[in-house]
């Protein structure tokens, strides 16, 4: 048994170091934005009839997974799915005193990356473990829920003229964000580091979105990602 185990266990230590070409995982991210709180007059034959407020909110967490493939001459192929998810707040009020405060909500983005990356440093202990440092740009696409304003609260409400002493219509409001996606595309450049300890893998790297309408007022935005999953 024990020569049985001596065996794999080479076996395993050389099949992670000759065929590292490739691995997948998990992804867990932070992304760092600031989204300042808004008010607006709602208006129904341009008379003002409610005012609605999207309350600050900062900052969000992501989840996804990834694949990256470490045979390409020169550069690594990386890709990865991405959900990020943002709880805020929004209070309305209409002229018939129907008040709403602090409602929660959420704001969500579904996300895409394709990077090429270069590695600028690495190390490696001998049949055990690799480190590297590594370099990245590449293109991304984003589908985000739509922020509270006007023509969402016409819709889930039943129409203008209902501003002034309606209610939400819920299933109109799930039906409103499926409609009313928000799609952007952008690039990105990266820079971070990867440990893989035998077929175990880990990353921790910074990436910085430049793309329009993906965070509300903003031209991009950053995050910092972990990762850990199998290099094989």
């Amino acid at each position: 048994m024990k020569k049985l185990i001596q065996s794999f266990l080479s076996i395993f230590i050389l099949s992670s170091q000759v065929f590292a070409i490739a691995g997948f995982g998990l992804n867990l991210n932070k992304s760092m934005y600031s989204v300042a709180e808004s008010t607006s007059s709602l208006k129904f034959e341009n008379i003002e009839v409610a005012t609605i407020t999207q309350h600050e909110f900062e900052n969000g967490l992501g989840i996804g997974g990834y694949l990256y493939i470490d045979a390409i001459p020169m550069v690594d192929l990386d890709i990865e799915g991405s959900l990020i998810i943002s709880p805020y707040k929004f209070s309305f009020n209409n002229a018939a005193l129907t008040s709403i405060d602090k409602q929660q909500f959420g704001w969500v983005d579904a996300s895409g990356y394709i990077t090429l990356q270069k590695k600028l440093l690495k190390l490696s202990i001998p049949f055990l473990a690799k480190a590297k440092l590594t370099a990245g740009a590449g293109v991304n696409s984003h589908s985000s829920t739509p922020m509270v304003d006007q023509k969402m609260m016409e819709t889930v409400m039943g129409g203008a003229g209902n501003l002034e002493s309606g209610t939400l219509d819920t299933d109109e409001l799930i039906k409103y964000l499926k409609d009313n996606k928000v799609s952007s595309t952008g690039f990105h450049i990266q820079a971070g580091l990867q440990f893989k300890l035998l077929m175990l893998d880990s990353f921790l790297f910074y990436r910085q979105v430049i793309a329009d309408d993906v965070i509300p007022g903003a031209k991009g935005f950053g995050s910092l990602n972990l990762r850990l999953g199998m290099g094989f």
